[in-house]
């Protein structure tokens, strides 16, 4: 008989005796959340791929010509190509490190003195200031002016400025190279005796002569007149040495040749810099230091031949300014941002010359004719408006097959974001850069300011959420760029404008009253404001003079106060004259 021991049953152990684990609960709990999760993550997927295919449908059914090959030029024969002249392309080509900038620097042993100002720049003196206290008797041969008198600051603008004798404004470097019809060394300083009570101190002083006096120094970035002490209370004013218009003349005289090969290329019928327009990344551009340094150095001679009383001249140099970027980098099939703003600031510059002969009223009758119609025919818009739909159509065409391409996440915790979100993010990136377009109505030559500030802001928004763009895909400071096309195209217009009222002056000894008096004698239309597409704005000032203005980029009339040169935001934009 068996006897092994059998244990009680009360003593098994319960937990071997059933099959279901405790922890069951929460296993089931996890993979319902796994099931979740995954069918969240499906979901996203699937709406973000829905919303991407709208977004290319959407811009197919606009008419938008998304495929790179529309935008590919036809070859142009290199003998009717300006390009096909090889200076114009170690010159102008952006691509090469040899351009019309280092020519220019090389072409004598030294560089021409006074085409740069800097803190080295040797000054020359323009007045000299005896504080006439109580007491004081002033010198022989000064003007007197009284402190307290507010039409002293004027009077003593005057005497400066005749001392200084005919003066213009060259457009070389940032604090922007002076010409002068005189040598400097002939100048004479201004002898002022300014009766005071108590004697001003140097801040007062500079307040009291502002660099605006010398127009060739007016609205700059930082302090060029300097009072020096010279001495029992008075004081020695001094100003960077400007270039005598003669001089200038002689030393770029050396580039005449230079000037030839350029007229004789822009007679060619086609502009096609050489590079590979198949890959929208390798699209060949003007080179800008080049093409600055050329108009600067053509603005230049302008201003010496106004100053020498040779308008024609000065016309002819101007011109050349204006048939290269009609040519060149206006005429850049297919437009870049490079050549566009190029093009804008260049024209600006073209613009601020033809102002500045307006200023001297050194140009006449014949010579106004050709400038408007010059003028008339320039508008930057539409290069710009071109560049970034091209930009719109390589980000399309980054994204097109693979969206994830354009896709970068931000953050760690971006890596756990639905791959749909990515999706999204690109196709709001595609919608928000071809919808800006609308920010130009290039047919009425418009830009609408609000409408850029609120893409600009939209832009920012996007890219700091979790995904960003790769740099391929890196976009420029659209606000910006409109900002300084508004600002060119502005000033071009203002210098339309400005030759029909110096013509009515030449024609009836003053300006009119109001613009329509231009109409159709000395003007055909008169060309709106930019910013918006209101009148501009003009009165006739009772000094003599005008003032003319756009209401600027925060699209209010404040009256012709002007803001800040930099970053031309707030205040209108005038016309200086």
């Amino acid at each position: 008989m068996n006897t092994a021991h059998v244990p009680p049953k009360s003593r098994i152990d319960p937990g071997l005796a059933s099959p279901r684990p405790k922890f069951r609960p929460v296993l089931i709990v996890s993979a319902f959340c796994l099931v979740l999760i995954g069918l969240f993550y499906a979901e996203e997927d699937w709406r973000g791929k829905k919303i991407w295919e709208k977004c290319i449908r959407s811009l197919q059914t606009q008419g938008i010509a998304l495929n790179w090959t529309n935008y590919i030029p036809a070859s142009v024969p290199e003998n009717q190509n300006i390009f096909g002249v090889p200076e114009m392309v170690t010159w102008f080509d952006n691509r090469l490190g040899l351009g019309w900038s280092d020519l220019a620097r090389n072409l004598h042993p030294q560089t021409y003195p006074g085409v740069e100002i800097d803190t080295n720049t040797a000054r020359m003196p323009v007045a000299e200031i005896v504080i006439g206290l109580p007491g004081t008797t002033a010198r022989d041969n000064s003007t007197v002016l009284r402190w307290d008198d507010p039409t002293s600051r004027a009077e003593a603008a005057k005497v400066i400025n005749n001392a200084l004798g005919p003066i213009a404004r060259a457009p070389q470097s940032t604090i922007g190279t002076g010409l002068m019809l005189h040598a400097p060394d002939e100048v004479q300083p201004a002898r002022i005796f300014l009766q005071c009570q108590t004697a001003p101190s140097e801040k007062e002083l500079q307040e009291f002569l502002p660099d605006s006096i010398v127009h060739a120094y007016a609205n700059l970035p930082e302090r060029v007149l300097k009072f020096e002490p010279d001495g029992d209370g008075s004081y020695r004013v001094t100003m960077p040495r400007l270039a005598r218009a003669s001089d200038y003349l002689a030393w770029s005289d050396g580039l005449e040749p230079q000037f030839a090969i350029i007229r004789r290329a822009l007679e060619r019928p086609r502009s096609q810099l050489p590079g590979f327009y198949t890959n929208p990344n390798t699209i060949p551009g003007p080179n800008y230091p080049s093409t600055r340094n050329l108009s600067q150095t053509l603005g230049a001679r302008a201003q010496c031949l106004l100053l020498l009383g040779r308008p024609d001249e000065a016309l002819a140099d101007l011109t050349l300014i204006h048939d290269f970027c009609r040519r060149i980098p206006a005429e850049q099939q297919p437009a870049t941002l490079l050549s566009a703003m190029v093009n804008q600031a260049v024209r600006a510059m073209y613009a601020e010359q033809i102002g500045e002969g307006l200023r001297l009223h050194a140009w006449r009758e014949p010579q106004l004719i050709v400038l408007q119609q010059q003028l008339k025919t320039v508008d930057v818009l539409p290069p710009v408006k071109q560049a970034f739909t091209i930009r719109a159509v390589i980000a399309y065409r980054a994204l097109a097959n693979v969206p994830s391409a354009g896709m970068v996440k931000r953050t760690a915790w971006a890596k756990l974001c639905p791959r749909g979100w990515g999706y999204q993010h690109v196709a709001a990136r595609l919608n928000l850069d071809f919808g800006r377009l609308a920010c130009f109505d290039t047919a009425n030559q418009i830009i609408f300011a609000e409408k850029a500030i609120a893409a600009e802001k939209a832009s920012q928004a996007l890219d700091s959420g979790a995904y960003t763009a790769v740099d391929s895909l890196w976009q420029a400071n659209f606000n910006l760029v409109c900002r300084n096309t508004a600002r060119s195209q502005t000033e071009i217009n203002h210098a339309l404008i400005a030759c029909a009222l110096e013509r009515y002056r030449l024609a009836r000894g003053d300006y009119p009253e109001n613009l329509d008096s231009l109409v159709p004698q000395f003007i055909d239309t008169i060309p709106h404001d930019v910013i918006g597409g209101e009148p501009m704005h003009y009165h006739h000032a009772s000094d003599g003079t005008f003032v003319l203005y756009s209401v600027g980029w925060n699209g209010r009339d404040d009256g012709g106060t002007p803001g800040h040169p930099w970053p031309n935001i707030d205040g209108d934009w005038l016309w200086l004259n």
